[in-house]
């Protein structure tokens, strides 16, 4: 399936997409991958200061990072920037819905809200993993996780070609892995692979694209990944 997905797009622009982004992979790991597998040129800006945040102080519409900016066109948020960018590029096989497709980001989103929720219990980090275990290990995410599964038609979210909602989870999972899933599956074993096997395909696959291009930054900010010293907290 991946080598299917390495030829050049006929919808890739001869026009550079920017994409103004924090110095990490995180949300913005499907936009780069869909650009670098379609052959869409496309730079990166890190600079805080130049993103044209209405949040950071500019007199702007686009309130937060990731910003997409395509020619005259400037989009923010980390969902309709994966909605353009996948229809723009082909991405969209097999959604005749886009409110489907934007419906199953959204799930993706309130799995990471959960689970930063938990994580962050009093606003900032605890001492702990109380709470981050007690979610993990009971309903709500377990019902979060399986309906995730159950949206999948296999191999990808809407059958054999990825399309940007792949690339989206990818993301997502580059964040929810990344801080606080991967550090705990020593204690809490691998919750994708046993209740969402069907996400599990989706994001090794989607991981293996567009890999020479990536910009080589951290998955998600060092100092938010659990340390070893909580993880070892799920015991008590």
């Amino acid at each position: 399936q991946a080598a299917a997905c390495c030829r050049e797009s006929s919808l890739a622009t001869m026009t550079t997409i920017t994409i103004k982004y924090w110095p990490i992979l995180a949300r913005g790991s499907g936009l780069y991958r869909m650009m670098a597998e379609k052959g869409q040129d496309f730079e990166v800006i890190n600079d805080m200061n130049q993103f044209g945040c209405a949040l950071f102080g500019a007199e702007t519409t686009n309130l937060a990072p990731p910003i997409l900016v395509d020619g005259e066109l400037t989009i923010s948020q980390s969902v309709p920037c994966h909605l353009y960018l996948g229809r723009k590029l082909g991405y969209d096989a097999g959604i005749d819905v886009p409110e489907v497709a934007i419906q199953y980001m959204e799930d993706l989103n309130d799995l990471h809200t959960e689970l930063n929720r938990a994580a962050n219990p009093s606003g900032s980090a605890a001492d702990d993993v109380a709470e981050l275990k007690e979610l993990i290990t009971g309903g709500r995410f377990l019902k979060i996780l399986c309906a995730i599964n159950r949206s999948i038609k296999g191999p990808y979210y809407f059958g054999a070609e990825p399309t940007y909602v792949d690339f989206y989870a990818c993301g997502v999972f580059e964040m929810c892995e990344g801080k606080w899933l991967t550090p705990l599956t020593p204690y809490s074993g691998d919750t994708i692979a046993e209740h969402a096997p069907k996400l599990k395909v989706v994001l090794s696959s989607i991981r293996q694209l567009g890999l020479e291009k990536l910009p080589k930054v951290p998955q998600v900010p060092p100092a938010f990944v659990l340390s070893a010293e909580r993880c070892a907290t799920w015991g008590r």
